[in-house]
């Protein structure tokens, strides 16, 4: 059964779910997970990617787009049929809810403080229940100060 882990961030600010991906995904690949990224387009893969390769001055996050050969621990797809065939961590940045979620064993999304990722959020938490998923809510908002 798969583990999904819901993160509430404190703002409502884009970037700043760009910055825990980057701390999400360094902490995944450190303990030896491949990465699936899910977004709603190519636009905003290309976007995530070019943030994970700048992921800090002293450090990137390697990363592949399913249109490049390059084989990194971190995919960044769009569309179905780049789910990879061999699932491991997926991090949800799509308004969907990827048919092949429960092929995973480890399921993130990162969720911000903006009126429209919340109903999104809501409404996938109830298609994670349906699913048979028990999510796991982080309420990051207790954690900044």
């Amino acid at each position: 059964m798969p583990q999904a882990d819901f993160y509430i961030l404190p703002s409502a600010d884009e970037d700043s779910r760009y910055q825990f991906l980057g701390k999400l995904a360094t902490r995944a690949i450190s303990a030896g997970h491949w990465l699936y990224i899910h977004t709603d387009s190519e636009h905003l893969a290309e976007r995530i990617s070019e943030r994970l390769w700048q992921s800090s001055p002293e450090s990137f996050l390697a990363n592949s787009l399913p249109t490049e050969k390059l084989h990194a621990p971190i995919l960044i797809g769009w569309q179905p049929d780049h789910i990879p065939n061999t699932p491991d961590m997926l991090v949800n940045l799509s308004t969907i809810f990827p048919s092949q979620t429960v092929e995973f064993s480890r399921i993130a999304e990162i969720v911000i403080q903006s009126d429209e990722i919340l109903a999104l959020t809501r409404g996938r938490f109830k298609e994670y229940q349906g699913a048979g998923i028990q999510p796991r809510m982080h309420d990051m908002r207790k954690r900044s100060s």
